[in-house]
């Protein structure tokens, strides 16, 4: 079954072309394998000669067609051409007879039905541009200075991207907590950092479809430490979800 092992990016504003490719990827599912192949083959080739024009300026953003003709050439890669051999851990796994592997990845995957998409499109981040300095860290209205510095998200998760119909899967959710919260640590300024701890509650189920917003606001900054609470919302003030994190800036190298 392709529905679980392949992402298609289909833009707001979609080509003849971005339609048809979009059709043939929905429809392979129900194809045998070889001839599934052959079908996300040619489509890959179509994405790659419609891209083309994007080659022409080095300076542009990698396009979302850039970014499927990848996925898919690893898809072919790795899953239909080159199968990687089970890890030795997963031997015995697979050769107990008391278990049962699921045929599909996702408990229910949902790309011959719906639009065939995890996000519809890259989340849209705005951030300040200004870095928290060493002279914020010791000013009198630090904490002020912080509460000023919200980070806006806008994720619009698409129909695969669920745990039951229409509803998005816990995971994704958590997933744009946490890439919310990475975009919100890098405004700092700081350089890098990880994910220490993520907390997600979920408040309500988020239907698929409809665009949404992560604000997320900074709690407290203790040397490495960054602390970080979020919401996600309809944009209008209805609240599904929120999450709390702390996130760690590696020590410097001695």
């Amino acid at each position: 079954d392709f529905t679980p092992l392949w992402i298609s990016f289909l833009p707001p504003n979609p080509t003849k072309t971005d339609t048809m490719i979009h059709e043939m990827l929905t429809s392979a599912s129900d194809l045998p394998w070889l001839v599934a192949a052959s079908v996300l083959m040619l489509a890959s080739i179509t994405q790659w000669a419609h891209s083309k024009d994007d080659e022409k300026d080095l300076m542009k953003p990698k396009s979302q067609h850039r970014i499927f003709t990848s996925k898919l050439g690893g898809l072919l890669k790795h899953h239909i051409t080159t199968r990687p051999p089970l890890p030795d851990w997963e031997v015995p796994i697979a050769a107990d007879a008391t278990l049962h592997m699921h045929p599909r990845v996702s408990r229910l995957a949902t790309s011959a039905s719906g639009d065939g998409l995890i996000l519809k499109c890259m989340p849209r981040v705005y951030a300040p541009f200004v870095p928290f300095t060493d002279e914020d860290m010791v000013a009198g209205d630090k904490a002020e200075r912080l509460a000023k510095r919200t980070v806006k998200c806008v994720w619009h998760f698409g129909s695969d991207g669920v745990g039951h119909p229409k509803t998005v899967h816990g995971g994704c959710i958590s997933m744009a907590f946490d890439e919310s919260f990475g975009h919100a640590f890098l405004s700092l300024g700081r350089g890098m950092g990880f994910t220490a701890f993520l907390n997600t509650n979920f408040r309500a189920p988020l239907p698929t479809g409809n665009p949404t917003l992560i604000e997320v606001n900074f709690d407290e900054i203790d040397g490495r430490k960054v602390s970080m609470s979020a919401r996600l919302t309809d944009g209008k003030g209805k609240v599904f979800s929120d999450a709390t994190c702390l996130f760690v800036q590696p020590r410097k190298a001695v």
